[in-house]
């Protein structure tokens, strides 16, 4: 898209560029298809929970890493089948019955071959060797998937051989890991290999670092913001001591990991296992110690003396347990977690309206994983909807922030510097349903408002509800045009903003006043390389491009690096010359007039709904919205 440099200047809107109108996301993302159907059984149907380290960025194959990778979902109909690329050997187990086990089976696995009763069912596939890879599942004709109802909490277990559950008939399913995750009623994953360390020595691979990756061998790095653990259970030195590992090394490597997984889960509680045959024990012990004294009171010491009994709990002299030592580990290490995350249900879902609550929808990126009291939006444009019961709805806000609520499609309020318990209905309601959609001012340049969500303050019983999601997402990335600078409500008057609702889409906009497509010495911000990550202001983390999936992406860079208009068609046509024929150069020549510009640059109002008016048509015969 162009602006006629014989119309306007030329840094006026030079590179309105649908650079992505693709099922695909990105090439950066390598290649992120459309977000499925709920319901469709596909690889990325929301409503199927993979717990574990699964690369699902494929979109066709999730790919189950570590030991005892599984994942749930409910289904209606009678019958069910899961489609495997090769040989793999995994448990099935429906409507928590048995876990079926189905050895070196391949293509459409048979999970029902006595159908079952009409009705909604459950599902759990736990991945145990082989080609562990899920391509799907096969409803039957008219029956869909539904969301299984995962606990909220999960603890992750980390360490060896014993971890694994090796020498049991089950290996994973056996461990006291497993068993210990069960007996708490949370999710739980495994980071565990047989033969590995702490400290990473010649024919040892040391769990310090490499349990900061996706899988249990490469350099890949597991992104954190998947999961967030409640709990760490870490069970290593066994293997240590027979590769010359000093105790010193030892002690000083296990502080250094407490402190680093201190930093991937700021709020869990991390659990050092003694070993069961005593190796460092002194040093595990002191290198909580350290994290106790160094302000971290969240870090527990587990004495296992007297746990199991020689003989009989053992597989053989090496520390392994059998079911029975493992059942009886677990029996014994569930009450030390339950007791320090809370008694009952250990990890509660959170309560309606809190951060955590699954029935707030947050779009955009939003940071959910540095504290679970306070969710943080980057870039502009983000927002959250939900719905509420009862007849009054409060936001708890830290510091002081200008917002825009909206309730049950309603007008638009703007609250300007509001903090604390801010009233968003001060004329009541009538009873019913009711749904609440809040974005904030973009916090950038001078302006340094407290974007921080907090939670919401519903009515003495009243609850929250999942609002209607739409099926699709469009992406608008860009600068200050794209993040509706001058316009009266920002990201809320951009045409980005703009086209998201007239498609019934949900929408982001990755953008940032005064960004650059290539980073400039200048300090002119390269979204080429900051578009993958959370923040447009910050190296890392990297952004999870698993959390959502865009169905258009389009960019409107260029105003920044001075033009290119020319170059930009020419990126497009190398592009589909390329074989990508899902990308689209869209030419905006005598789109805007003098009186829909605030300035030689920025569009106003009325400029952003033209933009909008001429644009949505084109990304909706793409993605047919």
């Amino acid at each position: 898209m162009q602006i006629s440099p014989h119309t306007f200047p030329r840094r006026a809107l030079p590179a309105l560029l649908v650079a992505a109108l693709m099922a695909c996301l990105l090439s950066w993302a390598g290649g992120s298809p459309a977000q499925a159907a709920p319901g469709d059984g596909s690889v990325s149907d929301p409503h199927i929970a993979y717990v574990g380290r699964w690369d699902t960025s494929s979109g066709t194959a999730a790919v189950a890493n570590w030991t005892g990778a599984y994942l749930q979902t409910g289904f209606t109909g009678t019958t069910i089948k899961v489609r495997a690329r090769n040989a793999v050997n995994f448990y099935a187990s429906v409507d928590g019955g048995p876990d079926v086990f189905h050895a070196g089976v391949r293509g459409t696995v048979n999970l029902t071959p006595r159908p079952l009763s009409p009705g909604t069912h459950t599902l759990r596939l736990t991945y145990r060797s082989g080609d562990t890879v899920f391509q799907g599942l096969v409803l039957d004709p008219g029956a869909r998937t539904v969301a299984a109802g995962a606990p909220a909490g999960l603890v992750e277990f980390v360490g060896d051989s014993i971890t694994a559950g090796a020498l049991t008939d089950r290996l994973a399913l056996d461990s006291y890991a497993w068993k210990t995750g069960e007996r708490l009623g949370m999710r739980h994953t495994r980071i565990a290999r047989s033969g590995y360390c702490l400290v990473a020595q010649s024919g040892c691979a040391g769990l310090s670092g490499q349990f900061f990756r996706t899988a249990s061998t490469g350099d890949a790095n597991w992104d954190f913001s998947r999961y967030r653990a409640h709990a760490v259970v870490i069970n290593l030195g066994t293997n240590d001591i027979g590769h010359g590992v000093s105790g010193a090394a030892f002690q000083s490597a296990y502080t250094t990991f407490l402190r680093d997984v201190r930093a991937k889960y700021p709020m869990a509680h991390l659990f050092a296992v003694q070993t069961l045959k005593k190796r460092y024990a002194g040093e595990t012990r002191a290198a909580v110690g350290a994290r106790n004294s160094a302000g971290d009171a969240r870090v527990h010491f587990v004495d296992t003396t007297g746990w199991l009994t020689d003989g009989a709990d053992y597989e053989d002299g090496d520390g392994h347990p059998n079911e029975a030592g493992h059942t009886r580990f677990a029996e014994r290490l569930a009450p030390v977690v339950r007791a320090r995350l809370g008694s009952g249900a250990t990890v509660k879902a959170a309560a309606p309206g809190q951060p955590g609550d699954p029935n707030i929808k947050f779009t955009g990126r939003w940071d959910t994983t540095s504290s679970s009291t306070a969710y943080t939006p980057y870039w502009a444009g983000a927002y959250y909807r939900a719905g509420f019961t009862g007849r009054t709805v409060k936001l708890k806000q830290r510091g002081t922030i200008d917002l825009w609520a909206r309730i049950d499609n309603g007008p638009v309020t703007f609250y300007d510097d509001v903090k604390g318990t801010v009233n968003l209905t001060p004329a009541s309601l009538s009873p019913g349903n009711h749904t609440l959609q809040v974005n904030y001012q973009v916090v950038a340049g001078s302006y340094k408002g407290d974007a921080v969500f907090q939670g919401l303050v519903l009515d003495s019983g009243a609850t929250t509800f999942a609002p209607p999601a739409p099926a699709k997402l469009v992406e608008f990335v860009g600068d200050s045009i794209t993040v509706g600078t001058t316009t009266s409500q920002n990201a809320r008057t951009a045409y980005g903003w703009l086209i998201g609702e007239r498609l019934g889409v949900e929408h982001t906009q990755i953008a940032q006043g005064g960004a650059c497509l290539v980073a400039a010495a200048d300090g002119c911000v390269g979204l080429e390389r900051q578009f993958t990550r959370l923040s447009p202001n910050a190296a890392t983390p990297d952004w999870n491009f698993s959390r959502y999936r865009a169905d258009a992406v389009v960019i409107n860079l260029g105003t920044n690096d001075v033009g290119h208009v020319t170059q930009t068609e020419a990126a497009v046509r190398a592009a589909v010359a390329g074989g990508d024929a899902r990308v689209s150069f869209v030419d905006t020549t005598g789109w805007l007039g003098s009186g829909d510009l605030t300035d030689s640059v920025h569009p106003n109002d009325r400029g952003h709904r033209v933009v909008a008016d001429r644009l949505a048509p084109v990304i909706a015969a793409r993605i047919g919205a």
